[in-house]
């Protein structure tokens, strides 16, 4: 069974996501904020981390990009970033930091879900 956590504040967005990702061999995960979000990384062990980069809270998706590629037990997390932040500093700036993709706000869900699939091969 493949983990995929997502990290998303819009309930909304979370709600679509948890319907165009979920199959039977996927267990899909949910976190409002970056703490949550790190607190069930690192009880759970994702496969997958879709990440927003703008979440309320003292921690933001860069941050926590960096604690999770930073943390041996959450390192081997892939980690892809679905974002509205489009300038290509942005993108690069997740990227060299560890992130394993970047998508954009608003996305196609059939690009978003041939990422996943690809991510957890």
């Amino acid at each position: 069974m493949k983990k995929v956590l997502i990290v998303e504040d819009q309930q909304d967005v979370q709600d679509l996501l948890k319907v165009a990702l979920a199959k039977p061999d996927r267990m899909l995960l949910h976190a409002l904020d970056a703490m949550t979000g790190l607190s069930l990384a690192r009880d759970e062990r994702p496969d997958l981390i879709l990440l927003d980069i703008m979440l309320p809270g003292a921690m933001d998706g860069f941050g926590l990009l960096l604690e999770l590629k930073g943390n041996p037990q959450t390192a081997d997390a892939k980690i892809i970033i679905v974002s509205a932040r489009a300038q290509d500093q942005d993108q690069d700036a997740a990227l060299n930091a560890g992130a394993d993709g970047y998508i954009t706000k608003p996305f196609r869900l059939s690009h978003l879900k041939e990422c996943v699939d690809q991510a957890l091969l």
